[in-house]
């Protein structure tokens, strides 16, 4: 009868059998994989998170097999909205996303993205309209040149949501309007009063009666629960806006080519129809949620928006005014960004779709 081995020869082999195991593709080379952190605003919960981010960090991870593992630290978690660009481009982050209406004045080509009534119809219409402008206009590229700049998108259209009917110009007057950045200014124009409420604090402003409305993209019933708060939605897709992702430069160029390549071929024109295709999604989604919880639709009639469009005009020829006096190609920008918006409307359609 064969005797059993010891009990500390059995545990030798384990362990031998323990370190002899199979590697990562990252330990086989002998080589610890690269962290990247990534900060962006949203919560952990939302579409934008487990949509387009989560899904961005697995595509980096698989096409450098490994060698890179982002760490997503969503809800702010390492800089606010407004500070993150400093962060990035000073290296205290590796990565952050953020809506560029926090930052006025800072990049002054990329505020021609917010002026009223460009036609975009859809996120991924104006994602894709942003990285054709930035891939075309060198004065762009240089307001993110102390980053690596990933890639540029657009929310969806914005709506107004509001606690009474919105139906005219003369229902706009007087009326208190969450409006962050240069959206103020839309505001103003049509007999508004903008306030530059934070996101996060629309919903009890709303509740409380500080404010008599808010901007944002459909998507924006669902994520901040306003079919809670208001009872209107007028869908009119008056504006949209910018969010930039950028990359700290010299953590970017530290790397090895190969991780270069991987993480561009998994942001420009890939992550903005990424984004796009998301969001056009959550907007339908919140469209629907409204409607389902009793949110009344409005719709404003051709003369009416019309008007619309007249009184903001001026907006958009104030500032192509102000920036070709500095020297910036501002109103082949904005002719430009109109032609590519038209087309990209035309190839993907609205978010109603």
């Amino acid at each position: 009868m064969r005797k059993s081995l010891p009990i500390s020869v059995v545990t030798l082999l384990m362990g031998l059998a323990l370190v002899m195991a199979p590697l990562s593709v990252a330990q086989a080379r002998g080589k610890k994989p690269i962290i990247l952190s990534f900060n962006h605003l949203f919560p952990e919960v939302a579409w934008m998170h487990t949509n387009v981010i989560v899904p961005w960090k697995k595509m980096v991870e698989q096409k450098t097999n490994g060698r890179v593992k982002v760490n997503i630290y969503p809800g702010s978690a390492l800089a606010r909205p407004g500070t993150m660009y400093d962060a990035v481009k000073a290296g205290s982050i590796d990565i952050c996303l953020d809506p560029g209406p926090y930052y006025i004045g800072r990049f002054p080509m990329s505020e021609a993205t917010q002026l009223p009534f460009l036609g975009a119809h859809s996120s991924w219409a104006a994602s894709r309209a942003w990285m054709d402008l930035y891939k075309e206009f060198p004065a762009l590229q240089r307001e993110y040149a102390d980053t690596h700049l990933l890639w540029l998108f657009s929310q969806g259209p914005g709506q107004i949501f509001s606690r009474k009917p919105v139906r005219s110009m003369n229902d706009m007057k007087g009326l208190i309007v969450r409006a962050p950045g240069g959206i103020g200014e839309i505001v103003k124009a049509l007999g508004g009063s903008p306030v530059s409420t934070p996101a996060p604090e629309c919903y009890l402003a709303l509740s409380k009666g500080t404010v008599d409305a808010t901007i944002f993209p459909c998507e924006a019933i669902k994520t901040w629960k306003l079919y809670e708060v208001t009872k209107y939605m007028n869908i009119g897709d008056f504006y949209v806006q910018w969010f930039w992702v950028a990359m700290n430069k010299k953590k970017y160029e530290s790397l090895p080519e190969n991780i270069q390549k991987a993480i561009d071929e998994s942001s420009g024109t890939v992550a903005a129809d990424l984004v796009g295709r998301a969001w056009n999604a959550a907007d339908k989604a919140g469209f629907e949620l409204g409607k389902k919880r009793g949110m009344k639709v409005i719709r404003l009639s051709a003369d009416e928006m019309s008007k619309w469009e007249r009184q903001c005009a001026p907006i958009t020829k104030s500032w192509i005014t102000r920036m070709e006096a500095k020297g910036y190609p501002a109103r082949k920008f904005v002719e430009r960004a109109k032609q590519l918006i038209k087309k990209y409307n035309e190839e993907f359609g609205s978010w109603q779709d």
